[in-house]
């Protein structure tokens, strides 16, 4: 499988592992995310629309909104290791009442 290529031999070990951090994938998509975005904006609205996200207080609302996901984002991942699956399960059912509070 393609995840199983990418895992490299730890030295030390002797162990096949994954070279980078959990989180690595999780902020990799943020930028991604952030960067199509304001693409996505720039081609719709162009620079007034741009002006709009950059507001100050657009900013303080949506920053957050942000950063309450990271820190779901963040938990979700320590938590994989930690969890059953049962667990797990109802930890992502919990995200849906959280995202409906916010």
């Amino acid at each position: 499988t393609i995840i199983d290529a990418s895992k490299t031999l730890d030295p030390e070990t002797g162990k096949r592992g994954i070279a980078y951090s959990n989180m690595s994938v999780v902020l990799g998509e943020c930028v991604f995310t952030l960067i199509a975005a304001c693409l996505m904006a720039l081609a719709l609205g162009g620079m007034k629309e741009i002006r709009l996200i950059l507001d100050p207080k657009a900013l303080k609302v949506f920053s957050g909104i942000g950063l309450m996901y990271a820190l779901g984002d963040y938990l979700e991942m320590a938590s994989m290791g930690a969890l059953s699956g049962a667990a797990y399960q109802v930890l992502l059912q919990s995200k849906l009442v959280i995202t409906a509070l916010m």
